[in-house]
Parts: structure tokens; sequence; C-alpha cells
């Protein structure tokens, strides 16, 4: 599975939802929390149920981190991968 946002074949026109202007794709959320990451999580972290849930849905989604230039916010958006 691939997603078509990361892979250059679509692009991710997504509007705010304050303001309803688009806003700017900053990439994948696990770039922002993978291992070297400024946000990594303890390392001695226990999995949760829902933590497991989430993973499996992550091989089916990518989640992108947007930012709205008018209203200075950021936002997080799930695409579907494509099979």
């Amino acid at each position: 599975m691939l997603c078509p946002i990361c892979n250059g074949l679509e692009q991710l026109a997504a509007k705010c939802p304050s303001c309803l202007k688009l806003t700017n794709d900053y990439g994948q959320i696990a770039d922002f929390t993978a291992p070297y990451a400024p946000y990594q999580q303890d390392s001695d972290t226990s999995y949760s149920m829902e933590t497991m849930i989430s993973n499996l849905d992550g091989e089916r989604s990518c989640k992108h981190v947007l930012y709205c230039p008018n209203c200075e916010k950021t936002y997080e958006a799930t695409v579907m991968k494509w099979h």
C-alpha cells in the first residue's frame, strides 16, 4: 500500500476548518514523531489496545500535518493509502 500524497501521485487540497482557506501539507506526522524526532516517546512506554488499533489503521492510512498560514494553526489529515 502506498500514500498517493507522499508519492506525488496526488496533491492534498484540504481547507482549514476555521477559515476555509487552503492549507499547506507539511508531510507525514511520522516525520515529526519518528525516532530522532524532538517529541519521541520514552522507550519504556507500554502499548495499550488503542495504540495497537491505531497501528493497524496506520497500515491503511497515512496521517499528514496541515498548516493554515491564515490562522497560523496546524491540523491533522488522514489519507487512505492505495492498494
